[in-house]
């Protein structure tokens, strides 16, 4: 804690919801010598296990099943930051010799490669792009922290575009599969694209000279391009050679047409900078946020094949920016499109991604319980919030009422909730009812009805003093009707936030990556068919499973996108859930039937013309299609499992943390104003550190690794 108790008692902090955001606050609020300004940490869950949206859990023979795709980005330091101190605090290399993942990097694999699927001429082509790794390790304590800068993304953008240029003069990269050294530091020997050196070093002196004058001497793109800011006609005149020669030969070959695409998008995208004066807007990139991102890109002269290129549809499909999941309705914000795009390929540490060698549960949510346990913090499963209810002078909450799901016999912060598998401390798929006095019931949906007849009811100065409100978005509507109701800001934060349900499913396969005919195992593809156009091989999870000999994996695949819903149907309509999870199936099983040859020609049965059933693993005496229920979907249609939007114009109706309105509640999650408003993992971690930083009173940003983007407030 860095400051000292002014005055008063020590106060109870009552944390709503276990997922990211509010778990990242009570890391932050239990720091050493937490007890001198707390009385009590709790935080309230209403399901047997942490997580939220990033939760996991062990189901049959110890496989893994997740709400989603998880990846981990390069440049998610805040997020790397709060697992390595966690696994440090653990001390598994001496206390738990045994655990599979005793140090965080025992957890955390490095990948280099992303690919988009690219459909012309009547097919599909894989498109990899492997991104060179870099020395820097993410979440270093004493990293640079600062946001990227606008001439920082243009600087950057413009040493791509050298490359790209160079490449032309270079016949040995391979159609389908290409090199980029994007990152921070790129190894010096490297030459991924083969450039010629007299025109990079003539192109990167031109932008550097730019740099040196001043941004102010920057007035239009016309200016730039035509080269009339004194000596940059090599800059602006390279540009148009570039653009020129790329656009020429987009019809002669597959490589160089994507080649053109990732050079018409960099060239864009630094032209409508310029135009649009975001070099020196005090708002930065967010000040094009209320315009979309391809309209935005329309509008700088991006041409019709970049627009429908997958370079850009990747970018939707990665968010998934649909609005109600439909895919005829992409939307982004065009500041946040440029920002994450350029977070993604310039600001990376070690790799572009980094993948889990575990669930989400086993890597993160565990270890967080166990050391939020060990510090003292209280955890009360199965408590589901019911409604916050302001005072009746309207500037504090007053209560909470919470439906106990289950009775627990020994009191509602009895349950224990961890499992061992192969020695790594899980999430059951199921509650333990050995622990519970209540038959199985639904305990994460809003449709069930569980524990209604057991209405606890917090008051504020006897069970709490504090709130954070780490509760998604989705149901603000259904909790804080009062607030809601009372509140202009909230009111129309809840009306211009949109959200999105997601579905995933995973695949168990007898075959390896070869027999199916995939080369490329361990890519997270993107921009294929719908209604799964990303997925990704997860063989390293295989690892830490425990299956039978006789029937053992070779592959696991996970596959996910948007699940287009009209909208979500009144709390007594208790069945609506087994509905959509039955939806998903069938989406499911009809991608099978229909779009696996391209990717895995070997699972195809060239007989019948369909998907090889027989290579599903665990499906004991059943045939056909039927095999597929013993694999695993979900469809996250609870309004807290939707996936939260960047829409365009939305920005300004999120809140910050420190300004519900109300003197002892505080927010968290990738819904809230955060600087980085996006809904990813690194956006819920800053979230949660600065709620932590507004209960003890220090500046919201204090020790957050990264101020991104200008609040618009």
């Amino acid at each position: 804690m860095d400051q000292a108790i002014s005055s008063g008692s020590r106060e109870k902090v009552a944390i709503l919801g276990g997922g990211v955001g509010g778990l990242a606050a009570a890391w932050r609020l239990s720091e050493h010598g937490w007890q001198d300004r707390f009385q009590s940490i709790t935080v309230y869950e209403r399901s047997w296990r942490l997580g939220g949206k990033a939760a996991s859990s062990r189901g049959p023979n110890g496989r893994i099943e997740e709400h989603g795709l998880h990846v981990w980005l390069g440049y998610y330091e805040n997020a790397f930051r709060l697992v390595r101190e966690v696994y440090e605090e653990l001390d598994r290399e001496s206390r738990r010799p045994d655990a599979p993942f005793k140090t965080w990097t025992d957890a955390f694999k490095p990948a280099s490669e992303i690919g988009l699927e690219d459909f012309r001429d009547g097919r599909w082509d894989h498109w990899v792009a492997t991104f060179s790794p870099n020395d820097e390790i993410p979440g270093e304590p004493d990293a640079r922290s600062g946001p990227m800068s606008v001439l920082d993304f243009v600087r950057r953008s413009l040493g791509l575009l050298a490359d790209f240029y160079g490449s032309l003069e270079d016949q040995s990269v391979p159609s389908g599969r290409i090199t980029i050294s994007a990152s921070p530091t790129p190894p010096h020997e490297a030459n991924p694209w083969g450039i010629d050196a007299s025109m990079g070093k003539k192109l990167m002196a031109s932008v550097l000279a730019a740099a040196m004058q001043g941004i102010s001497v920057i007035r239009s793109e016309q200016q730039l391009l035509a080269g009339t800011i004194p000596g940059l006609e090599p800059f602006g005149e390279a540009l148009n050679q570039l653009h020129r020669r790329l656009r020429g030969m987009v019809l002669k070959d597959n490589a160089a047409r994507q080649l053109w695409s990732l050079a018409d998008l960099m060239f864009t995208t630094v032209r409508g900078i310029l135009a649009d004066g975001l070099l020196t807007h005090p708002k930065g990139f967010s000040a094009i946020n209320d315009e979309e991102y391809r309209d935005w890109m329309e509008r700088h002269g991006a041409s019709p094949e970049t627009l429908d290129s997958p370079l850009v549809r990747g970018v939707y499909d990665l968010v998934f920016g649909f609005q109600d999941g439909d895919p005829a309705r992409p939307r982004f914000a065009a500041g946040l499109g440029l920002f994450l795009s350029g977070k993604l390929f310039f600001e990376y540490r070690g790799a572009i991604f980094w993948k889990l060698a575990g669930g989400m549960g086993d890597v993160l949510m565990a270890p967080l319980y166990e050391a939020l346990s060990a510090r003292g913090v209280r955890f009360e499963f199965f408590s589901r919030v019911e409604a916050l209810r302001p005072s009746p002078e309207g500037d504090s909450i007053a209560a909470v009422e919470i439906s106990r799901q289950v009775m627990l016999p020994a009191g509602p912060g009895s349950y224990q909730p961890l499992v061992e598998v192969g020695g790594l401390p899980c999430f059951p798929s199921e509650p333990d009812l050995a622990q519970v006095a209540d038959p199985r019931l639904d305990y994460e949906s809003i449709w069930s009805n569980a524990g209604q007849d057991r209405i606890t009811v917090l008051e504020n100065g006897r069970d709490f003093d504090r709130i954070v409100l780490a509760i998604p978005v989705g149901m603000i509507p259904y909790i804080c009707e009062d607030i809601v109701t009372a509140n202009p800001r909230w009111r129309s934060m809840v009306d211009h936030l949109g959200t999105v349900a997601t579905q995933v499913f995973q695949l168990w396969l007898t075959a390896d990556s070869s027999e199916l005919g995939w080369n490329r195992p361990g890519v997270t593809m993107t921009g294929f068919l719908k209604p799964f156009e990303t997925w990704s091989s997860m063989d390293q999870l295989l690892a830490v499973e425990h299956w039978p000999a006789g029937d053992r994996p070779q592959t696991v695949t996970y596959f996910c996108n948007t699940l287009p819903t009209a909208g979500l149907p009144d709390r007594n309509d208790h069945d609506f859930p087994k509905r959509e999870h039955e939806r998903v199936r069938e989406n499911a099983v009809a991608f099978l039937r229909d779009g696996v040859r391209h990717f895995w020609p070997g699972a195809v049965d060239e007989k019948e013309e369909s998907f090889r059933w027989d290579l599903l693993v665990g499906g004991g005496d059943r045939s056909g299609e039927d095999r597929f229920d013993s694999q695993f979907w979900r469809a996250n249609v609870d309004p807290s499992e939707r996936y939260v939007l960047s829409l365009p114009g939305s920005d300004k109706y999120r809140l910050r943390t420190d300004a519900s309105g109300y003197d002892n509640l505080v927010l968290a999650g990738d819904w809230i104003d955060c600087g980085l408003n996006a809904g990813c993992l690194e956006a819920a971690v800053m979230s949660g550190f600065q709620a932590a930083n507004a209960l003890v009173g220090n500046p919201i940003t204090h020790r957050i690794a990264g101020y991104y983007m200008a609040w618009g407030k």
